[in-house]
């Protein structure tokens, strides 16, 4: 099964409307933990990008992914 990012991100827009404000965080950390493991890297990014909340959570569970990208820089 195949997801758009579009669509997961209209559905955390949606839903971030339901979680109090002191809850975000920890709802979108949950998140990204399910979508490190399901996404690839262009669309967990750009999915980290719809609000401070995923970018921060991006950094946390998928910092390394830039980390790959600048020792892929290295070796050439």
């Amino acid at each position: 099964m195949s997801i758009e990012v579009e669509v997961l991100s209209e559905v955390y827009q949606t839903l971030k409307q339901y979680i109090p404000v002191k809850d975000r965080q920890e709802a979108s950390d949950n998140i990204m933990s399910i979508l490190v493991d399901v996404l690839n890297d262009v669309d967990l990014r750009e999915f980290g990008g719809i609000d401070s909340y995923t970018k921060r959570s991006m950094e946390e569970y998928a910092g390394d992914l830039e980390d790959e990208e600048n020792y892929e820089d290295y070796e050439d």
